[in-house]
């Protein structure tokens, strides 16, 4: 296809040229208090490198827990201008990925993994309420619908998973007829249903979050890049103009982990891309999905919908980089645009008037295990990482649990399993970044196969299946 045929409005496609749709509307929101950048040396009780969500909520549970504390945020942007306002707003439960958790933990400690993220989902919602920040918040279930025949395994394999661990009321599955009467494409041949599932409009969240830090007192400063880390004790971070001294420090980077030594081998980075369309409510009623439901296929290479308050569809997927160091390339790439509005246009022919009007993408952090891990890489220095595409209430309790690790406080979110877990590693460089680089383009080359009813290439099923093979819980 190209990009005329996809009918794509080019003149408003400039991916890494201007923030995502997200942000741009959430700060049209309101007028919002100035966080200018650090111009001098500080001192605190807990700094934060990262604006993202994981460290606004820390920096949110700390102020819940311990308001006497002194907590500095360091954000090399703006608050929300990483992956945090530019994902699709997906607060997902982690059903789906009991093999994983189940095969890394165990039954037991993996249902106590997902009960935590439910508890999760429903926060936000609460937090969202209590401080009026409107950010869409609305919980309506996640649809995972098949488009190829061996989907129909994953997703009955997925529900026979929840059944085995006693939870089966968190997932099941549905025909053909269910999933189209959700959410309807002539692509959908079944799937299943999570009741975790939860839409918002995530830069609005996360500047919301902004603004309750500073209501309570929280520094924020903005444009500041941390140059360096001492863990001391004292922790002592060098940015460009000053300094911030204190007693702990975390770090809640995302993807430009792969820039700190600490964690540089823990992750790699991913590309994820959205496409917008213009409203269409009408469409959206002509094939039932006014539910506002979340869905993704099952593919390995996922491709994820949602839609908006004002009748849009955000579609993200499609090809994008892999790499271990962070670029402009992540933001600007038309390929991967394309690939994303190709899988948009499949799915949904009946919108093939309806133009897609903005496009955004950027880094995400990818864990070896495809779940985060939070911990402390010296006894202050704490970090969360590892979401991999999946971060908006994993995020929230990774707040939680970084907050208690400070605080010393006892409680079942400090005791989860994949708090202070042996870090599984990624291979040294070169390895790294052509292994994953060459990996994820063999994934989208066997789901694309599948989906169009052709057996996959077979090198490139090989080199797809071998993360696996390697004891990496990635791909197919």
């Amino acid at each position: 296809m190209t990009v005329e045929t996809l009918n794509l409005e080019t003149d408003a496609l400039h991916p890494g040229l201007q923030r995502s749709w997200w942000l741009r509307e959430a700060l049209a929101a309101r007028q919002e208090a100035s966080c200018p950048p650090l111009a001098k040396d500080v001192t605190a009780d807990v700094v934060i490198i990262g604006g993202g969500f994981t460290g606004l909520w820390t920096a949110y549970f700390l102020t819940e827990s311990a308001p006497s504390l002194g907590v500095v945020v360091l954000e090399q942007d703006i608050c929300g201008g990483g992956p945090s306002g530019r994902n699709g707003g997906f607060a997902s439960g982690w059903w789906d990925e009991l093999d994983g958790l189940v095969a890394l933990y165990g039954p037991e400690a993996a249902v106590r993994a997902c009960r935590a993220i439910s508890t999760s989902i429903r926060s936000i919602g609460e937090f969202c309420s209590e401080h009026h920040v409107d950010a869409w918040f609305k919980l309506a279930g996640y649809v995972f619908a098949a488009t190829a025949p061996r989907h129909l395994e994953v997703g009955d394999e997925m529900v026979r998973l929840a059944r085995e661990v006693g939870a089966a009321e968190e997932l099941r599955e549905l025909t053909a007829q269910e999933v189209r009467a959700r959410c309807d494409s002539p692509a959908f041949r079944g799937g299943a249903f999570m009741r975790d599932g939860a839409s918002v409009q995530p830069a609005l969240l996360a500047r919301g979050l902004r603004r309750v830090l500073l209501e309570r007192g929280v520094s924020i400063y903005e444009g500041t890049n941390a140059l360096r880390l001492n863990p001391g004790p004292p922790a002592a971070v060098a940015t460009t103009r000053g300094s911030v001294r204190a007693a702990h420090a975390v770090l809640a980077v995302n993807a430009w982990a792969t820039g700190w030594p600490q964690l540089r081998r823990r992750l790699v980075a991913w590309s994820s891309y959205i496409v917008l369309t213009a409203p269409a409510p009408d469409r959206l009623e002509a094939i039932n999905w006014i539910g506002g439901e979340l869905v993704s296929d099952l593919r390995t290479s996922v491709r994820y919908f949602r839609t908006t308050p004002d009748g849009r569809i955000a579609f993200g997927g499609g090809g994008g980089r892999a790499s271990t160091t962070i670029s402009d390339a992540f933001t600007r790439d038309m390929r991967a645009v394309v690939e994303a509005a190709e899988g948009f246009r499949l799915l949904f022919p009946s919108f093939a008037d309806v133009p897609i009007v903005d496009a955004w993408g950027g880094p995400i952090d990818v864990s070896p295990t495809h779940l985060p891990t939070f911990g402390s890489v010296q006894p202050n220095v704490h970090y969360a990482l590892g979401y991999t595409g999946n971060g908006v209430a994993p995020s929230h309790l990774g707040g939680r649990v970084l907050a208690d690790m400070i605080t010393g406080a006892d409680t079942d979110e400090v005791r989860l399993p994949m708090v202070n877990a042996t870090p599984r590693r990624f291979p040294p460089q070169p390895f790294r970044s052509i292994g994953a680089a060459v990996v994820r383009r063999a994934i989208i080359a066997k789901d694309t196969a599948e989906e169009k009813g052709r057996r996959p290439n077979p090198l490139a099923e090989a080199i797809a299946r071998l993360p696996r093979r390697l004891g990496y819980l990635l791909g197919p």
